[in-house]
């Protein structure tokens, strides 16, 4: 039994990794492939809300807004920080998401989703009402870039991606452990049957709010990178707008498909990169692709690994 799960991770590493190399060949440029990368970590947090424990939060992009800021504001105090403000971040993102889930994980359905969407709300009014913190309108802007070591063999745009690369692949696995653990079997239970999880012991509360942190940690992660890539903090990265976008891609991924998110986040770039250059209401297609993945296919995109993994670990007399 050790030896398939340790097989089964070695596998997922490896699309994983295959996902990230392959990236800026079908985008082609290492920064827009670092884009999707970034929202693929992004997506892959939201599923632990969204497929694992079961809670819609439109309090997402708050948390990516907190990681951008947060990365602009040690870096531009003091550069030599380096990959310790990807550090710092993270706990920001915590904290952040602690109060949040304080105030909002004790309501359930339309109430907890309204609390979040108010306090995505406050949080970017917060952003732009705070201009020497943030920038206001214009963000934080000349945010330097820790080295990575890879800068004079490879360029400074490919070294990015490297770091950015390293970090998905780190993020996504750690993700797949925290589902897979016997925490990740109680969120399960949870989601089933909050009562009958109550009563067979559970603290129900805690572990909402252990995975709302969670998530909130490695969302404000992808935030950081993504001010990284862009070298800018802009406000647009806490609006309600980015907690929709990463709710999509996690639902066109599948809610409950890690690897799901990478391809969510994939077709998402891809709509926006293509569809935008066709039509200025592209995102009226966008929403009819959703639509239908709603309706036809609810697994998402992350259906078709799943339904793979699954044929290769049935018997032979199954697969036929």
């Amino acid at each position: 039994m050790l030896e398939k799960i340790k097989h089964s991770s070695g596998l997922f590493c490896l699309a994983l990794a295959g996902f990230a190399l392959a990236m800026p060949l079908v985008m082609g440029s290492t920064a827009t492939a670092g884009v999707v990368l970034v929202f693929a970590i992004a997506a892959a947090a939201c599923n632990l809300l969204l497929g694992y424990a079961g809670l819609l939060s439109f309090a997402q992009g708050s948390f990516f807004g907190v990681g951008s800021y947060a990365v602009g504001m040690v870096l531009k105090a003091a550069p030599g920080a380096g990959m310790a403000a990807l550090l710092v971040c993270i706990v920001a993102g915590m904290i952040v998401a602690l109060a949040i889930g304080m105030l909002s994980i004790r309501q359930r359905g339309i109430y907890f989703v309204m609390i979040t969407l108010a306090m995505a709300q406050l949080a970017y009014f917060a952003a732009l009402s705070f201009p020497q913190l943030t920038g206001g309108e214009n963000g934080l802007l000349d945010i330097p870039r820790p080295a990575t070591g890879l800068e004079g063999i490879v360029g400074e745009g490919a070294g990015q991606y490297a770091l950015i690369a390293v970090v998905f692949v780190l993020a996504i696995a750690f993700l797949r452990l925290v589902v897979r653990s016997p925490f990740g079997r109680a969120l399960d239970a949870v989601r089933e049957n909050e009562v009958r999880a109550q009563t067979a012991g559970y603290d129900v509360q805690k572990l909402k709010l252990l995975a709302f942190c969670l998530s909130g940690g490695i969302t404000a992660l992808a935030g950081a990178l993504y001010a990284l890539q862009l070298r800018s903090a802009p406000l647009s990265n806490i609006d309600l707008m980015t907690s929709e976008t990463i709710l999509i891609m996690a639902i066109l991924g599948g809610r409950r498909s890690l690897l799901g998110a990478a391809f969510g986040a994939l077709a998402m770039t891809l709509m926006a990169e293509q569809l935008s250059q066709l039509w200025p209401r592209w995102q009226m297609i966008v929403g009819l692709v959703l639509i239908a993945v709603v309706l036809f296919a609810p697994r998402g995109l992350g259906s078709a690994w799943a339904h793979w993994r699954d044929r290769r670990s049935a018997p032979a007399g199954d697969r036929a």
